[in-house]
């Protein structure tokens, strides 16, 4: 189990940045950015049929009760 110091626990959703935070910021801008560029051409290919045909079975049709207007 993972112990959070109480010092951290403190500073927990403050605005200011200490060089932990910024540093943490812009490893994770970072991984963003790489993350993006590595996924963006799986990400612009269409949907695979089979994958549409679910999701529409998926769906519902009609309103759950109580939604009908």
């Amino acid at each position: 189990m993972k112990l959070i110091p109480s010092n951290h626990a403190a500073s927990f959703g403050q605005t200011h940045a200490t060089a932990t935070s910024l540093a943490d910021a812009l490893l994770l801008a970072k991984l963003g950015h790489d993350l993006r560029a590595l996924y963006t051409d799986v990400v612009d290919e269409p949907v695979p049929d089979e994958l549409n045909r679910l999701i529409d079975h998926l769906s519902p049709t009609d309103p759950e009760p109580g939604q009908r207007g």
